[in-house]
């Protein structure tokens, strides 16, 4: 990972001077100095716990940012953590740090597709990896990440810092998944891009809040649903869904870091360099350590304390479970010219 991180760092460094360079030129050693002591507001679109299992959550991915970024500062650069809607509601405020409303955000590139087509493309094809170790070549040894930063600066407005991964999204469901065809007809909980994956392998799709998943999983009301393996445990949804499907449907699904432009600007250039490298270190440790550590666990203490298993498919299988689903590769693809080359390196990519 070694390459991985080297990479990254350059394609950093190289964006921080195009964000300065549309901004009208660098802050003068005046202005810096006027802006030494910074007060931001962030809000998560996920909640508390700062911690799953051990290892850092969404939530806690900004939290733990923000510490960092204070005391690297010696208290010149504060930023305060909200949970979701403390600010506004979870669904505006990709527009409030578009208008600078709220300075920083973490998200998920769902809320964002109405406003950017490629934000759907945040963590690559369904079915397109199997690893996050393959998910992090493919946003730090191509030029996928530097796309997705070029299109949320232009049409968004906002510098996109980041995007960690939590952990993998699969289908957990009451049934073993075997083959393609044991999804017909079967109920499946899940909303927006996802629901249209269920669809594509024969499932019926259910749009339920998460919040009802474990009800609805308990009733019969649905036969499964798409959500992080590990939800089985801290969630306790192995006590009604006994099974989760491998090699996952997204190899990595987690929060983007996101800063308003104007904002991202007035900082002085050494806490602009400070966020950016403790955001790098907190997406870096959850691709090399804590994503697949959560994987691990939910396949190896969810069978233990709730005898539920982790099902994977035959590489033949793998294969028509991905072949359903380009389609909608090919749809996405025709959204953009972003959309295009952010779609075409990650068809190469597939393997």
């Amino acid at each position: 990972m070694k390459r991985v991180q080297n990479h990254y760092f350059s394609v950093v460094a190289a964006f921080l001077v195009a964000i300065l360079f549309l901004a009208g030129g660098s802050l003068s050693m005046a202005q810096a100095q006027q802006a030494k002591n910074v007060s931001w507001r962030l809000q998560a679109a996920y909640p508390p716990p700062e911690k799953i299992m051990g290892y850092w959550g969404a939530y806690g991915m900004a939290a733990e940012i923000a510490r960092r970024v204070k005391e690297r500062t010696q208290g010149g650069f504060d930023i305060k953590v909200y949970p979701p809607n403390a600010l506004f509601k979870a669904l505006e405020a990709p527009d409030a740090v578009k208008r600078g409303a709220v300075e920083m955000i973490l998200s998920n590139g769902a809320y964002h597709v109405g406003i950017l087509p490629e934000a759907n493309l945040d963590y690559g094809l369904p079915y397109g990896l199997k690893t996050s170790q393959q998910a992090a070549k493919l946003l730090f040894e191509s030029e996928y990440f530097k796309i997705l930063r070029k299109a949320y600066l232009e049409k968004h407005q906002v510098v996109l810092l980041g995007l960690t991964s939590t952990s993998a999204y699969n289908y957990i469901t009451r049934f073993p998944i075997h083959k393609m065809e044991d999804m017909k007809g079967k109920k499946i909980r899940t909303s927006g891009a996802y629901g249209k994956v269920a669809q594509a392998h024969g499932a019926v799709p259910v749009n339920l809040a998460p919040a009802e998943q474990y009800m609805a999983l308990q009733r019969g009301t649905v036969d499964g649903t798409i959500f992080p393996a590990y939800a089985g445990i801290t969630y306790k949804m192995f006590e009604v869904a006994k099974y989760h499907s491998w090699p996952p449907i997204y190899s990595m699904i987690g929060a983007s870091l996101l800063a308003n432009l104007n904002a991202f600007n007035r900082l002085p250039k050494e806490y602009q360099q400070i966020l950016q490298e403790e955001v790098t270190k907190m997406v870096k440790f959850t691709y090399d350590i804590s994503g697949p550590a959560l994987e691990k666990i939910a396949q190896e203490e969810g069978k233990k304390r709730f005898g539920a298993e982790a099902v994977f498919v035959s590489e033949a299988e793998f294969g028509k479970f991905r072949e359903a689903v380009k389609p909608l590769w090919d749809e996405w693809e025709k959204k953009s010219d972003y959309c295009a080359q952010l779609v075409k390196i990650a068809k190469g990519f597939a393997h």
